[in-house]
Parts: C-alpha cells; sequence; structure tokens
C-alpha cells in the first residue's frame, strides 16, 4: 500500500532524505498473547532509516502497542529490527505475511509478530512489493519482475511467474491474478501494463496496455470486479482509478485518486498524488461510491485529508483507517465512520503508515 521512491526524489529537491537485511534468531520472544484486537498497523520507516515497526491496535480498548521500530512488536518477538521500508501486509491462515522492500525479504509472523519463517530474495532489481492471496497461495510481486508464489498454509515457497516490469499492486479474482505493471511514471524505464495471470497454470496470459500509464498503487475487489489505481506520470496524466473486468478483461476509468479502499459494493478513494510541475501533492476530499449504480458522495471533507498517507476499510464494521505521515515526524491513524464520516478515534503510529489489516 507505497510510494518511497517518489518521495525520496522528493525529499533530494528539498535538500534531505526521507525514509540491512536481518538473519534468523531463536530468541523467544512473543510468547505473550496479543491484545483483544484484530488491526495490526504497518509503519513503512524512513527510506535507509531501517525503521520500520509493526503495531497491534486494540479496537474494544482503543490503545495500540508501541510504534517505535526499537519496541514494536516485531522487535519485542524476534530481538531485531523490522527492517529498512515495510512494504505490505496480508493475514491468512493465521499467519502475517510482511514485505520488506529495501531488507529484501518476506517475513511470515504468528499473531504476535514472532517469526515462523523468512524468505529473501538476491535476484538483481529484487525488492518485494504487495501481497495477495486466494487462501490457499499467497502471491508477492517483486520489483525483478516476478511473481513469488507461497503455499498459504505452510509459508513453503512453490514458484515465481514472469509479470512485468516493476510489478506493484496485486489482487487474486476468479482464478486469475490482476498485477500492476509499473514503469515509474516514465522515470524508471519499463513499459507499464496490467498482467493477466492464470493462477490455474501459472502463465501470463494478457498484457493490457491500452490507456495505461503507470499502474502502480493499490488493486482491490468489490463487487467481483478489480479496481486498480494508475499512478500517472506525476504532472500532466493524473492519477486515475480504472475498474478490470476478469470477464472480458475491459478497462474502465472510473475517477481521478491515488488512494483507493473496499467495503461491500462500495469503494472510498481520494487523490493525495504529487505534481512534479508544482512540486505540491494534490489535496481532494475522501469519497465514497457506490460501484452497483455510480454514485458517489463526500464522506470526509478535503481538510481532514491533508497528508493522508494510507487508506484501508475494516471488513468487519466498514471503519475507515486513515494513516497520516509528514517527513520527520511518527505518524497518526485516524477512524472514521464509513457512513456518517464522523472521527470515532485517533492514535500513534510509526514513521509513514503504509496500511492497516484485519485477521476478522
Amino acid at each position: 500500500m507505497k510510494r518511497e521512491r517518489l518521495f525520496l526524489l522528493i525529499a533530494m529537491f528539498a535538500g534531505a532524505s526521507i525514509f540491512t537485511a536481518c538473519d534468523d534468531n531463536d530468541d523467544n520472544g512473543g510468547e505473550t498473547p496479543p491484545m483483544n484486537s484484530s488491526c495490526y498497523i504497518l509503519n513503512q520507516g524512513n527510506f535507509g532509516e531501517n525503521n520500520a515497526s509493526l503495531q497491534i491496535y486494540d479496537k474494544d480498548s482503543g490503545t495500540a502497542s508501541s510504534a517505535l521500530c526499537e519496541s514494536d512488536i516485531f522487535t519485542t518477538a524476534n530481538g531485531e529490527l523490522l527492517g529498512d521500508v515495510a512494504q505490505d501486509m496480508l493475514w491468512t491462515n493465521g499467519k502475517l505475511f510482511v514485505t520488506v522492500s529495501n531488507s529484501q525479504k518476506l517475513e511470515i509472523l504468528n499473531e504476535n509478530g514472532k517469526r515462523i519463517t523468512k524468505h529473501t530474495y538476491s535476484a538483481e532489481g529484487a525488492q518485494p512489493r504487495n501481497i495477495a492471496t486466494d487462501g490457499k497461495k499467497v502471491y508477492v510481486t517483486n520489483y525483478d519482475g516476478y511473481v513469488y508464489v507461497y503455499n498459504a498454509a505452510s509459508g513453503d515457497s512453490i514458484t515465481r511467474i514472469y509479470s512485468g516490469s516493476y510489478p506493484e499492486g496485486i489482487s487474486c479474482n476468479n482464478g486469475y491474478l490482476i498485477v500492476n505493471n509499473s514503469n515509474q511514471g516514465g522515470y524508471g524505464g519499463g513499459e507499464a501494463s496490467i498482467a493477466i495471470i492464470d493462477t490455474k497454470s501459472g502463465t501470463l496470459i494478457k498484457s493490457i496496455k491500452d490507456n495505461v500509464c503507470n499502474p502502480y498503487g493499490e488493486s482491490v475487489i468489490c463487487n467481483d470486479d478489480v479496481y486498480i489505481v494508475d499512478s500517472g506520470n506525476y504532472d500532466n496524466i493524473p492519477s486515475t482509478i480504472y475498474r478490470v473486468d476478469t470477464d472480458s478483461l475491459k478497462v474502465t476509468k472510473i475517477g481521478t485518486a491515488s488512494l483507493l479502499s473496499a467495503y461491500e459494493n462500495h469503494i472510498f478513494y481520494t487523490d493525495a498524488s504529487f505534481t512534479y510541475s508544482t512540486m505540491s501533492y494534490n489535496n481532494t476530499p475522501l469519497y465514497k461510491m457506490d460501484v452497483t449504480t455510480g454514485e458517489k458522495a463526500e464522506l470526509v471533507a478535503a481538510e481532514k485529508m491533508k497528508d493522508i498517507y494510507s487508506l484501508d476499510v475494516d471488513p468487519a464494521t466498514g471503519d475507515v483507517y486513515v494513516g497520516y505521515a509528514q517527513y520527520g515526524i511518527l505518524g497518526t491513524m485516524r477512524i472514521y465512520d464509513g457512513t456518517t464520516g464522523e472521527q470515532k478515534a485517533t492514535f500513534d503510529v510509526g514513521y509513514y503508515p503504509t496500511g492497516a489489516r484485519f485477521n476478522n
């Protein structure tokens, strides 16, 4: 659920940088049961500073575990830091799958953050990115051009499938993987496409290239269709939501946005994309759209969306978790009612919260 390469370029412009692999160890931390909660917060950390962190948020009491990497649940459980630029997290089969991009690893953890196993990547250009599952297998995109496949129950590696340049967002739907292959907005090379991969055969069956620019960001399933974010070129081509019909493989433009999440038959989205020509971020309200009717409404005003970095919806309640980030300071997570837009809670998180995940 991010954009550390873009942020690094911005930070270089501003004169400041913004954002080590770890070894297995047998430290017996992580034996304390987690708080009565099903919400995990993954904090990306500052690029190059090895300060990613993992938290648990107790929805009943409204309290969160430590956001500091020195005392987050991963470090407490394993006696080492999570790593450099945590990218994505997924809960399935009683396990947390966590990608740490610059540390070139996939961590598989128990509910307390204790390591079950770890996979590292050594291929040229390898940086694990985003995760999807069909319940039986877990699929991890990687900047080396492949989707890596793991057994969801055991965590064992199975195979890898070629996808395209800089694979990013990924969804698994109707027997297909839909993968965002980025070209880094034209700044990183490669050829932008939406890859359609048959999960049964494990082969790339189609690369959609027409009318796509830079499919970089989120990929979510709503009402049996896949909705993705195409981040544009950070200039005159805006960040856009597309719907991918996995029956017809037709791609349809839905609206302009950079962050996207889904709940039942609704998508939630806002535009916080960066524009190089103005060296500024867009700032729009948080919208809620019924995908069956196309009707949309403003849920949260634009002024409350400033500095937004992540957007997720609790599938059990419909509450919207919005992560906020500013350079050099710890972030904040706010929870909004998904029906009224009323703010229900706020709590401190780590540097650059990349998202909230739920084990409902």
